[in-house]
This record gives C-alpha cells, sequence and structure tokens, in this order.
C-alpha cells in the first residue's frame, strides 16, 4: 500500500509547531485519487524520515501519515452504565 501513497509537499506550519503533509493516496482498484494532507509535529516528521529505508526514503513517512489519518478518524467512545434499583 505505501506505492499507493504520493508525498506532493511539505511544509513547515506557520506558527512552527510541525510540518504540514500533503499526499496523493491512489485506490488500487478504482484508481480513484485522495487528496489531503496531515499535520506531524515537529518530532514525529523527523522520527518519520529516519524511519526510511535505503529502497524508500519516503516509507516511513508513509507510514506516519496512515498513522495520522487513523487517528484522526479513530472516534474515541464511552460506555456508561446505569444500574436500576428495584
Amino acid at each position: 500500500m505505501n506505492s499507493n501513497y504520493y508525498v506532493s509537499k511539505t511544509e513547515p506550519v506557520r506558527n512552527g509547531d510541525g510540518t504540514n503533509v500533503y499526499f496523493t493516496f491512489s485506490y488500487p482498484d478504482s484508481g480513484s485519487q485522495l487528496n489531503g494532507n496531515v499535520k506531524l509535529t515537529n518530532q514525529e516528521y523527523i522520527d518519520a524520515l529516519k524511519n526510511g529505508t535505503t529502497d524508500d526514503t519516503y516509507s516511513g513517512l508513509y507510514r506516519a501519515i496512515k498513522a495520522k489519518i487513523v487517528e484522526i478518524n479513530t472516534v474515541t467512545t464511552t460506555t456508561t452504565t446505569t444500574t436500576k434499583e428495584a
């Protein structure tokens, strides 16, 4: 799935607290594309670049993008249990 990602641009966040990573994801079956961006903290961005491989220097960045997308789209739920008194 990493081969379906393309990083089109990276730029520092204006207030300096991270890096915006712009990407395109191509769906393998339909050929449709999703264009978007995620904000990584400075440390997340540096760690992602360090986690690249010699074959694919962006592979760490692709994993960081996927992780951030999952984090953004995961809804935290809470369960409340009530009991009835007889």
